[in-house]
């Protein structure tokens, strides 16, 4: 089945189904870039951390990395939840998961 040869209402629908796919393609993985980021931030917390431990290191310089490490362990949360809501979103717009049989036959 050719899309050119469907009815107005059919064309707008098949269009729709197709958006809703890409829509759902681009924020997956848009997910997979928060999830990197979060793996980047949470490493960045754990280094400075492990600096924190270092025996020759001064209060002032430990005061800094405390800072450093919870500020990067705040921003692997907000980049987690981030990409929590990003694949709920992923799946709550996907025609292929959450979509009507007709979305789903439309598209094979």
């Amino acid at each position: 089945m050719s899309a050119d040869t469907l009815t107005a209402t059919s064309r707008a629908f098949y269009e729709r189904s197709k958006s809703k796919a890409a829509a759902s393609f681009f924020l997956a993985a848009a997910s997979m870039v928060f999830l990197g980021f979060c793996a980047q931030s949470g490493g960045e917390s754990s280094a400075y951390g492990n600096l924190n431990d270092l025996p020759y290191i001064s209060g002032t310089q430990s005061d800094i990395f405390e800072s450093y490490r919870s500020g990067y362990g705040f921003g692997a949360f907000c980049f987690i939840l981030s990409f929590i809501l990003m694949v709920s979103a992923a799946f709550y717009t996907s025609p292929f998961i959450t979509g009507s049989n007709n979305e789903r036959l439309m598209l094979r």
